[in-house]
């Protein structure tokens, strides 16, 4: 590829990525969660009754950090946090009735959001974004990881 398409590319993700944040944040704001939670808390939707650690592994996050974030929706009632009977050091998690309605209402904002950014497009370009996304975002996490910890100007994660 040449240069002009690789910094189109890149324009282009950037685009994107402020899109998407801007997005999540009008999303979430309505729904009274922060973007760091409303992932949290669709990750233990998806996950079920799940350990701290294992949602951390999940999301790419230090279990300290992920801890902070569990207590303050335990703390909101979201979240429901319990001792695992088999290893007492393990904290397992869940969604609360609470957080149950919380991701149900996430889920029918967003839903509705990107069904209707879709139907904007042609069926075809909306088919080949369905299709294309979770193979480009699997490259994405599959490169990120075959190149250690160094970004693209040499830092260590978690540098600014």
């Amino acid at each position: 590829m040449s240069d002009n398409s690789i910094r189109s590319f890149r324009k282009g993700l950037r685009e994107l990525e402020r899109e998407v944040e801007l997005a999540l944040s009008d999303q979430t704001e309505c729904c009274g969660v922060t973007p760091a939670q409303c992932h949290l808390i669709l990750a233990v939707e998806e996950a079920g009754e799940t350990s701290v650690g294992e949602v951390a592994d999940a999301l790419e996050l230090d279990s300290s950090t992920l801890s902070r974030a569990v207590d303050g929706l335990v703390k909101a009632r979201l979240l429901e946090r319990k001792e695992d009977p088999s290893n007492r050091r393990r904290q397992l998690v869940r969604l609360s009735a609470k957080g149950r309605e919380k991701a149900a209402a996430i889920n029918t904002l967003c839903d509705r959001y990107y069904e209707g950014l879709l139907g904007t497009l042609p069926a075809k370009e909306s088919k080949a974004i369905v299709t294309v996304l979770p193979i480009f975002v699997k490259a994405l996490c599959e490169w990120r990881h075959s190149q250690g910890s160094g970004g693209c100007c040499g830092s260590s994660k978690g540098e600014a």
